[in-house]
């Protein structure tokens, strides 16, 4: 049987932990802007309803069993916090790919986490870009991209 193989070569890879997991971007998906504007606006939304569900919690009649660690309201608003966060991670991961946020925050969540995520991303590293720089995920980086790849080497046009 015969094979086909391609080499990608546009490949952006980052070390995310010390167990040396990374995750990968593939820069020459055109929707890659798209699926971090959509993880972006998707854990917004996802905070808006977070906080009108502990509104409502608040509103609500409390109880507290003998015996229980936590009353009636103290444990909805731990579930509520508990499924947002289940919620954003799948959010985020369309982005970063499938487990991405497994392997950067593991199994803990915390109320800044992808506060952080989105500012290490946008943080300059040693040559003084930051990763969403040199993916180059800006809607003038994608055309200049589509541009470069495609002008003919005669008139400078995009085919």
């Amino acid at each position: 049987m015969e094979q086909l193989r391609i080499q990608r070569k546009d490949i952006y890879e980052i070390q995310v932990n010390d167990e040396g997991d990374t995750i990968r971007f593939n820069l020459g998906d055109l929707e890659l802007p798209f699926k971090l504007e959509k993880a972006a606006n998707d854990i917004t939304k996802i905070q808006n309803d977070l906080k009108s569900r502990l509104v409502v919690i608040d509103k609500q009649k409390d109880s507290k069993g003998k015996n229980d660690l936590m009353s009636k309201n103290q444990r909805d608003k731990l579930n509520a916090w508990k499924n947002a966060y289940s919620k954003m991670r799948t959010a985020m991961d369309g982005f970063l790919g499938e487990g991405g946020c497994q392997k950067i925050f593991g199994d803990s969540n915390y109320l800044e986490m992808f506060d952080d995520l989105f500012d290490e991303l946008d943080r300059p590293q040693a040559d003084g870009k930051s990763h969403l720089e040199k993916m180059r995920l800006s809607d003038e980086a994608i055309v200049k991209r589509i541009e470069d790849k495609y002008k003919s080497a005669k008139n400078k046009q995009v085919i």
